[in-house]
C-alpha cells in the first residue's frame, strides 16, 4: 500500500470525512427528496401512462402563451421554479430545467400533477377536465409535452 492510499484511507475513516458526508447529506437530500415526492405520490395506474401528443409549432406557440399565463407566476418565465409567487409557496415549484428531476418524473406522474394541481402540498390549482380551469385531457398532456421541453 503506498503512502498516498494510506492518507486516504485514514481520511475515509476519520471523523472529519463522516462530518462531511453528513453535511453534505443533509444540505442535499431535502432538496432531493421533495423533488422526489412530487412525483413519488403519484398513484401507480397514473405512472405508467405514456403522452400520446407530439407538440407542433403552432402547439408550442400556443403553449407557450399559456405556460406565461397559468404557470410562469411560480414555475418561472423558464420553468427554472423562480417564479414571483415561488418564495411565498411552503414546498418550492419543480425545476423544470434539472433534467436529473426530469427523468425522475414519468409523463403519467406530471399528467396526474397537472390534473390534480398540488392538493395540500401546494398552491398549484388543478388544471383537469374536473376542475375550476376544466382543461380536457389532450391540452394537459400538450401541456405536459410543453414542459419536458425545459428540461432539454
Amino acid at each position: 500500500m503506498t503512502a498516498d492510499m494510506t492518507l486516504r484511507t485514514k481520511f475515509l475513516r476519520s471523523p472529519r470525512c463522516a462530518f462531511a458526508l453528513l453535511l453534505a447529506a443533509m444540505l442535499l437530500l431535502p432538496g432531493a427528496v421533495a423533488a422526489a415526492e412530487r412525483c413519488d405520490d403519484v398513484p401507480a395506474a397514473f405512472a405508467g401512462l405514456k403522452n400520446p401528443v407530439v407538440l407542433t409549432a403552432k402547439d408550442i406557440a400556443y403553449y407557450t402563451k399559456q405556460f406565461a399565463k397559468q404557470c410562469a407566476r411560480c414555475h418561472g418565465e423558464k420553468g427554472d421554479g423562480g417564479g414571483d409567487e415561488a418564495k411565498d409557496q411552503k414546498y418550492p415549484p419543480p425545476d423544470f430545467t434539472d433534467r436529473q428531476f426530469m427523468r425522475n418524473c414519468s409523463d403519467g406522474q406530471l399528467f396526474y400533477q397537472i390534473i390534480r394541481g398540488g392538493e395540500e402540498r401546494s398552491a398549484m390549482p388543478a388544471f383537469g377536465p374536473e376542475s375550476d380551469a376544466g382543461w380536457p385531457e389532450q391540452k394537459v398532456w400538450s401541456m405536459v409535452a410543453f414542459i419536458r421541453r425545459f428540461a432539454q
